[in-house]
């Protein structure tokens, strides 16, 4: 895909400025001062923001409409202006760029695997901070644990989540019922593949499941083995991740138990994109799959009915394991912007962040509220009956433990990581290299990545 060289090219510009700076990260993550709200009181005019974000279609205009709100409701106080930048690999290539030239948003949104690059690009100022110093403003503490666990380093929030979706099971009703298959024996992986194995001998042309093949997949069942991705601690302790960790019994057995499926002919092979599963599970052609949240909608636009949405099964302890959550978050620049901007920036951030636009976003895209309060909404609740997608989504979310393994590896190599990792992993679930040969092939090439960028960031 041409979006991974762009981003690899961004994740290499910023290791060599974070090297050529002393490391700027430093500063983002370990400080722990932040503006306040008098920032704004000496502001002359309304104070201007821009925000950069990837997101298209529906989320992007939700996401707008909810700032035509904002600047409305801060008429002559704040005036927000936001730039659709194209793919979220479009978007931190420009970034990277605007760090170059100085010229950075007030706001970045982008997506969950630049975590560790935005982190250590050292541009922004810690959530944690501006809530610390905005008392009145967002309270950060009601954010769902597995979206602020996301993006938590070293105990410290570095962005509010602003749209969090996660990995569903979605199953086809009528074909299950077919193979006698029962829907309570689908919360684990190991009933899941039984599961499978017995629609594909029982339902004649029919495969038992379906899963895109991109790199985000194969972090769902590590996180779901309670196993972490990276060492140590998935990168979020002081010092940051320093290798890959794919070879665990635990990783080992769960993908293991998947690329069996594929390579005995039981799963269906769509690649890496996830509308392709999609199309393959709403044609009938396949009574399982794993996708992500944002599958709903697809499948509601083609039409399809009689489907079940089921929690991501676990392979692990549920104490100790979980699905990762994908999406977007804000980040709040500090670099070459005064004060008054930061403050203003956390106003919109805290805004699009609360309980009462969550509701209205996730009701209008499908991802899930970040904001607990959300739960007590009668509205919402409303939804939920109408909507029992969004409600197995809602539950899984609040489940999901705040543990090493659920937080994600953090690291700003992550898309370098993706792009060896999948090969491997594609290798493996077609029969071409063992299991074991491939994860160790993996574990190497994506330690090397993880080697390179840390030489390159002089860390």
């Amino acid at each position: 895909m041409s979006v991974r060289p762009r981003l690899a090219g961004a994740l290499l510009f910023v290791a060599t400025m974070v090297a050529a700076c002393g490391n700027p990260a430093d500063q983002s993550t370990g400080s722990t001062s932040a503006p306040g709200p008098t920032a704004l009181d000496g502001a002359s005019g309304p104070v201007s923001v821009t925000l950069w974000h990837g997101m298209g279609g529906a989320a992007g205009e939700a996401l707008q409409a909810e700032i035509d709100a904002f600047n409305t409701a801060n008429k002559g106080k704040i005036e927000v202006k936001a730039a659709f930048q194209g793919s979220y690999a479009d978007a931190i290539a420009k970034y990277t760029s605007a760090i170059r030239d100085k010229s950075t948003p007030s706001i970045m949104v982008s997506n969950d695997i630049t975590t560790g690059f935005l982190r250590d690009a050292g541009q922004t100022v810690p959530a944690e901070a501006m809530a610390a110093a905005n008392p009145g403003d967002l309270d950060i503490d009601q954010l769902r644990p597995a979206a602020r666990n996301y993006y938590t380093a070293e105990g410290k929030l570095l962005a509010v989540p602003l749209a969090t979706s996660m990995p569903l099971l979605y199953v086809n009703d009528a074909l299950l019922s077919r193979a006698g298959v029962d829907l309570s024996t689908l919360g684990t992986l190991d009933g899941v593949a039984a599961a499978a194995r017995k629609v594909s001998s029982e339902v004649p042309d029919v495969k038992g499941i379906v899963q895109p093949f991109d790199g985000w997949w194969f972090e769902q069942l590590t996180a779901a083995s309670g196993a972490p991705y990276c060492t140590p601690s998935n990168g979020r302790e002081a010092g940051g991740a320093t290798a890959a960790s794919l070879t665990s019994e635990p990783q080992r057995r769960a993908i293991g138990t998947m690329a069996k499926l594929y390579t005995d002919g039981v799963g269906l092979d769509t690649g890496v994109d996830g509308n392709a599963a999609v199309k393959a599970f709403s044609a009938g052609k396949v009574a399982m799959m794993f996708n992500s949240s944002g599958a709903i909608g697809g499948l509601n636009q083609a039409g399809m009915k009689g489907y079940s949405v089921l929690p991501y099964p676990l392979s692990g302890d549920r104490t100790s394991s979980g699905a990762l959550i994908g999406g977007a978050a804000m980040w709040v620049s500090r670099v070459g912007h005064a004060d008054s901007e930061q403050v203003a920036s956390w106003k919109l951030v805290s805004y699009l962040a609360s309980a009462t636009v969550q509701e209205r976003f996730a009701q209008a895209t499908g991802y899930a509220p970040v904001n607990t309060a959300v739960d007590t909404s009668s509205s919402w609740q409303a939804f939920l009956a109408k909507n029992p997608g969004s409600a197995v989504l809602g539950k899984q979310f609040a489940e999901t433990p705040a543990v090493p393994a659920t937080s994600g590896c953090l690291t700003g190599a992550m898309s370098g990581i993706r792009a060896v990792v999948v090969p491997e992993m594609q290798q493996a679930f077609s029969g071409a290299k063992s299991v074991d040969d491939a994860l160790t092939a993996a574990q190497n090439a994506a330690t090397t990545k993880i080697d390179d960028y840390r030489k390159q960031a002089g860390q």
